[in-house]
């Protein structure tokens, strides 16, 4: 059996152009002069947001205009919501996977959208000790959103949906679903106009005077699917919508409200799109070390800001406080009005390992945190550790930019290299002390070698490492085994 939950936005269109505000949206009713989000079919303009008090959804903008001079009427912006969506569906995935988005242009001139994400929770109530718990989740993650999220409980995705936007109370039971439902007025259900404009017209006002027709007789007067429209509502009829799934490349995009030329400002929104990537990562169970933040201004290329992280993290506190260190030091050279996220490669997530007496890694993480600090302030060329390539001649198998994941299959080798070969007198015949290691190579790019490397003891009891190169027969000094080294 499925139980839905449904996290639905009736003020979405308004809130995602809030974000673009370098400021909280006020809480409280906004003045005549505040944001009002229109939409358009053809030369017919209304009303879908506004937090003014005396204007309603659904009047024509307008109307509006000439009742307010001083309101700023802005279109909405779907790829803004289509991101918000993603985003809370990527938070919902913590409590199950099974998330579907929920998007609904209006009908006709003067409706409103619908948007909502809806997840079923039937696998997940067990993990959580119950609908209580669930419910007290879902809170949780909600709670710090800038949107107004309206939730609701049900047996089918859609009266999930259905109880969502009328703020009814949770329905477990598929056997009470009608009749938890039956009191709601047509209005609210979201059928075709056309359907809606018959059933009110002849005198049907609520689900229930619906629900007391035949099957049959519904779908002679309103079409074949409509009755299968209300067995999905009922739960007994599948309803198959496509699964929400995050994207493998991360890309958000926020337009700023107006043109900003203080970094301290640029921080309240890019917490917040901050906190969308941290969701995104929790949902896709990955870690990431670099995120690149783009701050442009309208259709241009705009400034670059690569945050790298030395070891990969889900955290979005520790991207932001590398960006503070970053523009601490060097700040941007121009205002933005437009804010880009974007982050390519990702780790897979994996738990960290310890011993078991082991104390944490609070001393790891201090250390890479200070990593982190010096790279971003001195910059990625100045801060580098090395680690081993590809290359058995020695000299060319590290680099500042190596992996220090594996080691190569090589004989023990001194971890001391002198900068330069240095000529060195043949030793006496019979008092090397192993067979020499034959390194032959580098002809692919045009410095190759011919050498044999021998270990060799000199007057004060120093292991030497030295070579005889073959093509001159000339022996070279390269490198020295510290006390104790082990290769």
């Amino acid at each position: 059996m499925s139980l839905w939950l449904s996290l639905f936005l009736p003020d979405l269109p308004l809130e995602v152009l809030e974000l673009g505000d370098a400021k909280p949206a006020p809480t409280a009713e906004a003045s005549p002069s505040g944001r009002v989000v229109y939409e358009r079919a053809g030369a017919r303009r209304w009303v879908i947001g506004c937090r003014h008090p005396r204007i309603a959804a659904g009047e024509t903008l307008g109307s509006v205009q000439a009742r307010f001079p001083n309101v700023r009427p802005q279109p909405r912006n779907g790829a803004a919501e289509a991101a918000a969506l993603q985003s809370l569906a990527s938070l919902a995935y913590r409590i199950n996977d099974r998330v579907v988005i929920t998007r609904e242009a209006p009908r006709a001139a003067f409706d409103s959208p619908s948007n909502a994400v809806s997840v079923d929770i039937a696998p997940s109530l067990r993990l959580f000790g119950g609908l209580q718990g669930v419910l007290d989740e879902a809170a949780r993650l909600t709670r710090d959103l800038p949107y107004r999220v309206q939730l609701g409980v049900a047996p089918s995705l859609e009266a999930a949906l259905l109880t969502a936007r009328a703020g009814l109370g949770p329905t477990t039971s598929p056997t009470e679903l009608a009749g938890a439902l039956a009191p709601l007025p047509i209005a609210l259900m979201r059928w075709p106009l056309e359907a809606e404009s018959l059933l009110l017209g002849s005198g049907h006002r609520s689900l229930g005077d619906v629900l007391n027709h035949d099957p049959a007789a519904l779908s002679s007067r309103l079409g074949p699917e409509f009755p299968r429209a209300l067995q999905r509502l009922l739960g007994s009829l599948p309803d198959p919508r496509p699964w929400f799934v995050p994207p493998a490349r991360y890309r958000r995009r926020l337009d700023l409200d107006t043109e900003i030329d203080s970094w301290h400002a640029l921080l309240f929104p890019l917490r917040r799109l901050f906190d969308e990537f941290e969701a995104y990562l929790r949902a896709r169970q990955v870690n990431a070390s670099e995120l690149t933040v783009i701050l442009a201004r309208r259709r241009s290329e705009g400034e670059r800001f690569v945050l790298r992280s030395t070891t990969p993290t889900q955290s979005a506190a520790i991207f932001l406080r590398l960006l503070r260190e970053h523009w601490s030091t060097r700040p941007p050279s121009a205002a933005a009005s437009e804010l880009r996220l974007r982050a390519d490669r990702f780790a897979e997530l994996a738990p960290p390992q310890t011993s078991l007496f082991d104390n944490g890694t609070q001393g790891n993480d201090a250390w890479n945190a200070t990593l982190d600090r010096l790279r971003t302030r001195l910059g990625d060329g100045q801060l580098w550790q090395p680690g081993l390539t590809a290359d058995h001649r020695p000299e060319r198998a590290w680099s500042p930019n190596g992996s220090v994941d594996s080691k190569p299959f090589l004989p023990e080798r001194p971890l001391w290299l002198l900068r330069e070969p240095r000529a060195w007198t043949p030793p006496p015949a019979g008092t090397l002390a192993n067979d020499p290691e034959r390194i032959s190579g580098g002809w692919w790019d045009d410095a190759p070698v011919e050498r044999d490397y021998y270990r060799a003891t000199d007057h004060d009891g120093q292991t030497l490492w030295i070579y005889r190169d073959r093509r001159d027969g000339r022996w070279y000094l390269q490198g020295l085994e510290l006390p104790g080294e082990s290769g």
